[in-house]
């Protein structure tokens, strides 16, 4: 029996940073896709894709600085869009600023700094995949 597996949507244009959460991601791959969009109006236009056929992801991951649309413009489409606002969103940053980690909390989605240490990601790789399991679980 095949168990289906949780879909993790990431944004990110920076390609040392998504290699390095890949690889963390790497070790979950038989419960976890993780599919990506290197801006912030790829992973909107994604996320549309993904309703269409049926699929909402247990999480979603943005960083901040990416072009064509940051992560906290995208931020705000995906919270103001019915079939996406319930979806839990992290903003996935370098930045500490307390004005990111407001806007953050304002539209619903949780604040992380980017750790810089590839045990403290595969940490957070662990802990995004329990997200899922607990999310899909409230989902039933």
């Amino acid at each position: 029996m095949t168990t289906k597996k949780h879909t993790i949507v990431y944004a990110e244009d920076d390609v040392d940073d998504l290699q390095l959460v890949t690889e963390c991601f790497a070790s979950y791959k038989d419960k976890i896709e993780l599919l990506h969009a290197p801006n912030g109006q790829e992973v909107v236009d994604l996320l549309h894709q993904l309703l269409k056929n049926e699929v909402i992801p247990c999480l979603i991951i943005l960083d901040i600085n990416m072009p064509v649309l940051d992560g906290k413009q995208a931020l705000v489409k995906i919270k103001s869009s019915p079939g996406l606002k319930d979806i839990p969103t992290i903003l996935f940053t370098t930045s500490n600023s307390s004005m990111d980690v407001s806007f953050a909390k304002n539209w619903g989605a949780d604040f992380i700094t980017k750790p810089l240490r590839y045990e403290e990601i595969s940490k957070l790789a662990k802990e995004f995949s329990s997200r899922c399991d607990e999310e899909i679980k409230s989902r039933d």
